[in-house]
């Protein structure tokens, strides 16, 4: 599908941008939780996404869920949880953003477990999760450098082959997964790959800003 001139224009100056406001040390708020975004770490501020799925935790009840945020960043979304009495969990494959979380979590007085973790690779065997939020990579190239691995899911999609055929080994049996993908992902490759592993999805949520159409996505284990 071909993009939009106004897609175009944006992608064109908003990397750059990013990537010059990114290197620094960021605040950031969102209702009680009051972030720390250290630099090179993903900025939940600069993307819809993120924000769509802080949305959906405050609409969901968690209180004594188990939540895990995949991918995590500065925490936003297990730091959020936990606020609202979530037994909240964070990873993430980089060493930098899995500190980040932390530092989050002890500056909002607040308990999240944090995983250093490719995926689910390193989450202790007998956790599971009865929800995981996570808003991931969807540039098909490899991760040349740390910060990109929250964009770049490798050139064959093999970040959601990994995720999909992991899920059964974190997942609760009524547990779900959602996911925050963008209309210019390459979202009908992501559900097929959902399918093949005999993973149920329908999307829940849709939000048009600026030139970008966003969805939320969610997921469970078929029976």
């Amino acid at each position: 599908m071909a993009k939009s001139p106004a897609r175009l224009l944006i992608e064109t100056f908003a990397e750059p941008l990013y990537r010059l406001y990114s290197s620094d040390l960021r605040t950031w708020k969102y209702e009680e939780l009051d972030l720390l975004v250290m630099p090179g770490v993903f900025h939940p501020g600069w993307f819809v996404t993120s924000r769509m799925l802080l949305d959906k935790i405050d609409r969901l009840e968690l209180q004594g869920k188990s939540v895990l945020e995949l991918g995590c960043g500065s925490g936003a979304q297990a730091c959020r949880a936990a606020q609202l009495g979530a037994i909240s969990h964070a990873s993430d494959v980089t060493p930098v953003a899995c500190k980040n979380a932390q530092l989050n979590a002890e500056r909002n007085g607040l308990q999240v477990s944090v995983f250093a973790s490719d995926i689910f690779e390193s989450i202790p065997e007998g956790v599971h999760f009865d929800y995981v939020f996570v808003n991931p990579p969807f540039l098909p190239s490899y991760p040349e450098e740390e910060r990109d691995f929250a964009f770049c899911c490798g050139e064959q999609y093999e970040y959601y082959m990994c995720l999909f055929q992991q899920l059964r080994q974190v997942l609760h049996k009524d547990g779900r997964v959602i996911m925050a993908l963008a209309k210019s992902c390459e979202i009908e490759r992501i559900l097929a790959l959902a399918d093949m592993e005999k993973i149920q999805h329908m999307r829940i949520d849709k939000l048009r800003r600026w030139a970008e159409t966003n969805y939320l996505f969610e997921f469970s284990i078929r029976d």
